[in-house]
C-alpha cells in the first residue's frame, strides 16, 4: 500500500500529514510548518517583514530561594514581584482565590493542570480586587466555555496589574515545595535582571513577622447591605425571621462570609482590623466576627488585644485569621506550618458529632492544642495531619473555625456553622 500524503491549511500554514502503514496501522508524520503565504516563494521575510510566531516564547522566569530556576511563559501583567510560593489542590474557584484577600503576599500555585477554561465574572469576586502577588499555572486554556463569562483570565489579569505564568511543571514544583515546605520567590519578565539577582531577591525577603493585614482591611467601618441572590441562596429554611446585630472586623473578609452571615438574618457592620473595641461595643451587637486574612497571627498584636478585650462580652466567631487571633488572646500560641492547607478538598473530623466534613481551606499557620489553657475544647481536626481546625470556649462564648465554612465556590459541608453562631448569640440573649 502507497503512503498516502494530505495538506491542510489552516491560518495561513500549510500542515502535511503523511499515513504510511506501520504494524497494522498508520504513522502520523512530525507536522511542520511551512513559509508563510505572507512571504516570498523563496521563503524570505525581507520584502514584507518578519511574520509573528504562531505560539508564545518563554518570557518569564520563577526563581525560588532553593537555587532552582523554572522558565516560563508570562500572561497578564509584566514586571518582577517577590512573595511566598504556596500550591492550591482546589478544582475550581480561581477567581475565588484571586480575589481573597487571604493571599497577600504569596504567589498561588495551581496543582490542577488547565486553569482559565470558565473565564471570569463579577459574580463570583471575593473582594473588590486582588491582593497575591501572581498565579501559576500548568496550562493556561486557550477557550473559555462558560455562560456567565465576561472575560478571559489573561485579559483579567491585565486589567488587575496581576502577574501570571505558564507552561512549567506545577508537579515537580509541588512536590518539591511539599518535601521542603513553602519558599520564596520571584516571579519576572524582565530579561535585564540575572538570575542571581533574581534569587538575592528571593534570599532577602521574608513573610514572617509581616503585618499584612493592614493593607487589606477596609479603613472605615460600613453596612453590608448585599443580599445574596436567590439563585445562590441555599439553606433558606434555617433563616427564623428575627434580626442579630453582628460587628465583623475585617481582617481580610471574604464577601461570601457576609452573604452567608446576611442570609441566616444578620444586619452586619465591617470595621477596620484597628477599630477599638470599646466603640464596637457601644454598638450593642448581638456577636461578633473575626474574620480571615493575611499572614503571620503573632505580627499583629493588637488585633490579639482587640479579641482579649472582647472575650466574654458578647458571643465571638472566628474563622481562619481570626480562629488563630482566639487562639492567641486565649493564651495559646501559633506556629508556621511546613506548607500549610491551600485547596477545597480537606477533611475535617468534627469531634463533637464524629462527622466528616469536607472542607475548603487556606492558612500557614496553626493554633498549638497543647498551649491551650484548661476549659478551651478543640471541636474540629484536619485528617491530613492532625493539626488543630476548631476551637470552644463555652465560658465565654467563644467558637472558631480554622477553614471557610462559606467556601465559595464549595464545599457546603460546614455551612450549618453559622446556624452554630445564631444558636450562641439567640443562647447568650436570652440567659442575659
Amino acid at each position: 500500500m502507497a503512503a498516502a500524503t494530505t495538506t491542510m491549511t489552516t491560518l495561513g500554514f500549510v500542515l502535511p500529514t503523511s499515513l504510511s502503514p506501520r504494524r497494522g496501522g498508520f504513522r502520523v508524520s512530525v507536522v511542520r510548518c511551512s513559509a508563510s503565504p505572507l512571504t516570498s516563494s523563496t521563503g524570505s521575510a525581507a520584502s514584507v517583514g518578519v511574520v509573528e510566531k504562531p505560539w508564545s516564547s518563554y518570557d518569564a522566569r520563577l526563581v525560588l530561594e532553593d537555587g532552582s530556576i523554572w522558565p516560563a511563559k508570562s500572561f497578564g501583567a509584566p514586571g518582577t514581584r517577590v512573595a511566598e510560593l504556596v500550591f492550591n489542590t482546589s478544582l475550581t474557584g480561581y477567581q475565588e482565590i484571586l480575589t481573597d484577600p487571604s493571599y497577600a503576599g504569596q504567589f498561588v500555585l495551581m496543582t490542577n493542570p488547565q486553569i482559565g477554561n470558565t473565564g471570569v465574572n463579577l459574580d463570583d469576586e471575593e473582594s473588590e480586587q486582588c491582593f497575591l502577588a501572581g498565579l501559576v499555572i500548568r496550562s493556561l486554556s486557550i477557550s473559555t466555555s462558560n455562560w456567565r463569562c465576561t472575560k478571559t483570565l489573561a485579559d483579567y489579569l491585565t486589567e488587575r496589574n496581576l502577574m501570571g505564568i505558564y507552561d512549567l511543571d506545577t508537579r515537580a514544583i509541588t512536590r518539591r515545595l511539599r518535601e521542603e515546605g513553602s519558599l520564596n520567590g520571584v516571579l519576572s519578565t524582565e530579561q535585564t535582571k540575572t538570575d542571581e539577582e533574581l534569587l538575592q531577591m528571593s534570599r532577602s525577603w521574608d513573610i514572617v513577622g509581616i503585618d499584612l493585614i493592614s493593607d487589606v482591611s477596609c479603613k472605615s467601618p460600613y453596612e453590608w447591605v448585599d443580599k445574596t441572590d436567590p439563585e445562590w441562596d441555599f439553606n433558606t429554611n434555617s433563616h427564623d425571621g428575627k434580626s442579630y446585630r453582628v460587628i465583623a472586623y475585617d481582617f481580610g473578609i471574604k464577601h461570601n462570609i457576609l452573604r452567608r452571615l446576611s442570609s441566616y438574618g444578620c444586619q452586619i457592620t465591617v470595621v477596620p482590623s484597628t477599630f477599638p473595641a470599646s466603640e464596637a461595643l457601644k454598638m450593642n451587637p448581638y456577636g461578633i466576627l473575626f474574620s480571615n486574612g493575611p499572614g503571620d497571627p503573632s505580627a499583629v498584636p493588637y488585633a490579639v488585644e482587640t479579641v482579649k478585650e472582647l472575650l466574654g462580652k458578647v458571643p465571638v466567631y472566628g474563622i481562619c485569621m481570626g480562629h488563630q487571633l482566639l487562639g492567641q488572646a486565649l493564651g495559646g500560641k501559633t506556629y508556621k506550618m511546613k506548607f500549610g492547607h491551600h485547596g477545597g478538598n480537606h477533611p475535617v473530623r468534627n469531634n463533637r458529632t464524629g462527622q466528616v466534613e469536607i472542607s475548603a481551606q487556606n492558612h500557614n499557620y496553626a493554633v498549638d492544642p497543647a498551649s491551650l489553657p484548661g476549659g478551651v475544647e478543640v471541636t474540629h481536626v484536619n485528617l491530613n495531619d492532625g493539626s488543630c481546625a476548631g476551637l470552644s470556649f463555652p465560658a465565654m462564648n467563644v467558637m472558631s473555625l480554622q477553614y471557610h465554612p462559606e467556601a465559595s465556590p464549595g464545599p457546603h459541608d460546614s455551612d450549618n456553622a453559622f446556624r452554630e453562631f445564631i444558636e450562641l448569640m439567640k443562647r447568650s440573649k436570652q440567659s442575659s
